[in-house]
Parts: structure tokens; sequence; C-alpha cells
């Protein structure tokens, strides 16, 4: 599952419910908190979190970027591309 799905599966708690059970609640992974029902906070783990940087870090690189607007312009001009499942059978390959 991605860390994305996992924080929108993550359980809701009010905040004075984490005051009370914060070492039990943080055991269970990611957590929304919430005051008077909204969402205002997220606990995440401390590899989800270093995962994510890592993703943002991927994604601003000028290469990287510079890549994908390369593929856009291709498939805007009406280049074929290959399917993304057979991306990943040949890298397990």
């Amino acid at each position: 599952m991605s860390i994305a799905t996992n924080i929108l599966k993550s359980p809701h708690v009010g905040i004075r419910d984490l005051k009370i059970h914060l070492s039990s609640l943080l055991k269970k992974g990611s957590l929304i908190v919430t005051e008077r029902g909204k969402p205002v906070n997220v606990i995440l783990p401390y590899s989800d979190m270093i995962e994510l940087l890592d993703m943002l870090d991927e994604i601003t690189d000028p290469e990287t970027i510079k890549t994908i607007q390369e593929g856009r312009k291709a498939i805007s001009t009406g280049v074929k591309g290959i399917p993304v499942s057979n991306v990943f059978k040949n890298l397990t390959k």
C-alpha cells in the first residue's frame, strides 16, 4: 500500500484522546488528528516521512522535471509510449 493510501485510511483521533492515549496511539502508525471533528494534523511514522521527503527531492530534481516535460511534449505530438506494466515487467527480469 502506498503512503498516501495509508494516510487516507488512518484512524482519526481527537486531540483529547491523543493526549490521554498518546503512547498506545503512536504504535498504530499514521494518525489523523482532529479538532471538533475536522482534521488538523497528521502524525506519520519516521520511515514514511523520510520516504515522502525522498520523493519530493526526486520530483523537484531539474533533470526529472526536464524528462517529464519532454515526455509530455512527445505525448502531445502523438508519440506512443510503453505501458507502465511493461516497464515494470522489464525491470524485474
